[in-house]
Protein backbone atom coordinates (compact mmCIF):
# COMPACT_ATOMS: atom_id res chain seq x y z
CA UNK A 1 0.00 0.00 0.00
CA UNK A 2 1.11 3.60 -0.46
CA UNK A 3 0.42 6.71 1.58
CA UNK A 4 1.05 10.42 1.10
CA UNK A 5 3.35 12.18 3.61
CA UNK A 6 4.20 15.89 3.04
CA UNK A 7 4.47 15.51 -0.71
CA UNK A 8 6.58 12.36 -0.68
CA UNK A 9 5.17 9.05 -1.73
CA UNK A 10 5.99 6.37 0.78
CA UNK A 11 5.87 2.80 -0.43
CA UNK A 12 5.65 -0.20 1.82
CA UNK A 13 8.60 -2.48 1.72
CA UNK A 14 8.28 -6.25 1.87
CA UNK A 15 9.00 -6.11 5.59
CA UNK A 16 6.07 -3.78 6.13
CA UNK A 17 8.20 -0.72 7.11
CA UNK A 18 7.65 2.67 5.39
CA UNK A 19 10.68 3.71 3.25
CA UNK A 20 11.31 7.14 1.70
CA UNK A 21 12.83 6.36 -1.74
CA UNK A 22 14.56 9.77 -2.00
CA UNK A 23 16.52 9.25 1.21
CA UNK A 24 16.53 5.47 1.27
CA UNK A 25 15.80 5.70 4.99
CA UNK A 26 13.41 3.65 7.07
CA UNK A 27 11.00 5.54 9.25
CA UNK A 28 9.92 3.78 12.36
CA UNK A 29 7.98 4.97 15.36
CA UNK A 30 8.46 8.69 14.72
CA UNK A 31 5.98 11.49 15.10
CA UNK A 32 8.35 14.01 13.46
CA UNK A 33 7.75 15.42 10.03
CA UNK A 34 10.15 14.89 7.18
CA UNK A 35 11.56 18.42 7.67
CA UNK A 36 12.30 17.76 11.32
CA UNK A 37 13.96 14.48 10.49
CA UNK A 38 16.08 16.17 7.80
CA UNK A 39 17.12 18.90 10.27
CA UNK A 40 18.05 16.31 12.86
CA UNK A 41 19.96 14.34 10.24
CA UNK A 42 21.77 17.49 9.06
CA UNK A 43 22.67 18.45 12.62
CA UNK A 44 23.89 14.92 13.33
CA UNK A 45 26.01 14.82 10.15
CA UNK A 46 27.46 18.33 10.55
CA UNK A 47 27.13 19.59 14.11
CA UNK A 48 29.14 22.82 13.45
CA UNK A 49 27.10 23.95 10.47
CA UNK A 50 25.89 27.12 12.20
CA UNK A 51 29.46 28.12 13.02
CA UNK A 52 30.56 27.32 9.47
CA UNK A 53 27.66 29.31 8.07
CA UNK A 54 28.62 32.25 10.28
CA UNK A 55 32.26 31.99 9.13
CA UNK A 56 31.11 31.86 5.49
CA UNK A 57 28.96 34.95 6.02
CA UNK A 58 31.89 36.78 7.62
CA UNK A 59 34.13 35.73 4.72
CA UNK A 60 31.51 36.88 2.22
CA UNK A 61 31.24 40.20 4.05
CA UNK A 62 35.02 40.59 4.02
CA UNK A 63 34.99 39.81 0.30
CA UNK A 64 32.37 42.48 -0.31
CA UNK A 65 34.40 44.97 1.75
CA UNK A 66 37.56 44.06 -0.22
CA UNK A 67 35.71 44.56 -3.51
CA UNK A 68 34.45 47.92 -2.22
CA UNK A 69 37.97 48.97 -1.28
CA UNK A 70 39.31 47.90 -4.67
CA UNK A 71 36.49 49.80 -6.35
CA UNK A 72 37.39 52.90 -4.33
CA UNK A 73 41.06 52.52 -5.34
CA UNK A 74 40.04 52.22 -9.00
CA UNK A 75 37.83 55.31 -8.74
CA UNK A 76 40.58 57.35 -7.07
CA UNK A 77 43.06 56.14 -9.71
CA UNK A 78 40.69 57.10 -12.51
CA UNK A 79 40.14 60.56 -11.04
CA UNK A 80 43.91 60.97 -10.70
CA UNK A 81 44.37 59.96 -14.33
CA UNK A 82 41.77 62.50 -15.43
CA UNK A 83 43.56 65.23 -13.45
CA UNK A 84 46.91 64.12 -14.83
CA UNK A 85 45.51 64.21 -18.35
CA UNK A 86 44.38 67.80 -17.81
CA UNK A 87 47.77 68.73 -16.35
CA UNK A 88 49.58 67.13 -19.29
CA UNK A 89 47.36 69.06 -21.71
CA UNK A 90 48.14 72.32 -19.92
CA UNK A 91 51.84 71.46 -19.91
CA UNK A 92 51.72 70.71 -23.65
CA UNK A 93 50.13 74.13 -24.29
CA UNK A 94 52.76 75.86 -22.17
CA UNK A 95 55.53 73.95 -23.93
CA UNK A 96 54.17 75.03 -27.32
CA UNK A 97 54.09 78.66 -26.13
CA UNK A 98 57.63 78.34 -24.77
CA UNK A 99 58.78 76.92 -28.11
CA UNK A 100 57.22 79.84 -29.95
CA UNK A 101 58.84 82.34 -27.56
CA UNK A 102 62.21 80.58 -27.98
CA UNK A 103 61.93 80.72 -31.78
CA UNK A 104 61.03 84.41 -31.67
CA UNK A 105 63.96 85.09 -29.31
CA UNK A 106 66.28 83.16 -31.63
CA UNK A 107 65.14 85.26 -34.60
CA UNK A 108 65.68 88.48 -32.63
CA UNK A 109 69.12 87.28 -31.50
CA UNK A 110 70.05 86.58 -35.13
CA UNK A 111 69.01 90.13 -36.03
CA UNK A 112 71.07 91.49 -33.11
CA UNK A 113 74.13 89.52 -34.24
CA UNK A 114 73.69 90.95 -37.75
CA UNK A 115 73.33 94.48 -36.37
CA UNK A 116 76.40 94.08 -34.15
CA UNK A 117 78.60 92.71 -36.95
CA UNK A 118 80.41 96.06 -37.37
CA UNK A 119 81.29 96.01 -33.65
CA UNK A 120 83.23 92.79 -34.24
CA UNK A 121 85.97 94.83 -35.93
CA UNK A 122 86.34 97.14 -32.90
CA UNK A 123 89.30 95.27 -31.33
CA UNK A 124 91.17 95.39 -34.67
CA UNK A 125 90.19 99.04 -35.08
CA UNK A 126 91.45 99.86 -31.56
CA UNK A 127 94.74 98.10 -32.26
CA UNK A 128 95.05 99.94 -35.56
CA UNK A 129 94.45 103.30 -33.81
CA UNK A 130 97.05 102.38 -31.16
CA UNK A 131 99.57 101.54 -33.89
CA UNK A 132 98.78 104.81 -35.65
CA UNK A 133 99.30 106.75 -32.44
CA UNK A 134 102.63 105.04 -31.84
CA UNK A 135 103.74 105.75 -35.40
CA UNK A 136 102.63 109.41 -35.27
CA UNK A 137 104.52 109.78 -31.97
CA UNK A 138 107.61 108.22 -33.54
CA UNK A 139 107.26 110.52 -36.59
CA UNK A 140 106.82 113.56 -34.36
CA UNK A 141 109.90 112.65 -32.33
CA UNK A 142 111.89 112.05 -35.51
CA UNK A 143 110.81 115.34 -37.07
CA UNK A 144 111.42 117.28 -33.91
CA UNK A 145 114.88 115.78 -33.61
CA UNK A 146 115.69 116.95 -37.13
CA UNK A 147 117.35 120.44 -37.41
CA UNK A 148 115.10 121.23 -40.32
CA UNK A 149 111.82 121.00 -38.36
CA UNK A 150 113.08 121.56 -34.78
CA UNK A 151 111.99 125.21 -34.76
CA UNK A 152 108.34 124.15 -35.15
CA UNK A 153 108.42 121.66 -32.18
CA UNK A 154 107.98 122.40 -28.47
CA UNK A 155 111.23 122.94 -26.56
CA UNK A 156 111.10 119.68 -24.62
CA UNK A 157 110.88 117.67 -27.89
CA UNK A 158 113.74 119.44 -29.71
CA UNK A 159 116.82 117.50 -30.27
CA UNK A 160 120.34 118.32 -29.06
CA UNK A 161 120.85 120.89 -31.82
CA UNK A 162 117.56 122.72 -31.36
Amino acid sequence: MSAEDDGYKIDSSPGGDDVDPALDLVRTMSMSTDKDILKQLRDAMNPKQKQQTFVMLVQAGMGVIAVGILLAVVIVGYISLIRLSGAVGTMADQTAQLKQITQETSAEMAKLVDNLAPVAVMPDFKQSLGNMNDQVDLLTNTLCASPLFAAQCPADLRGALG
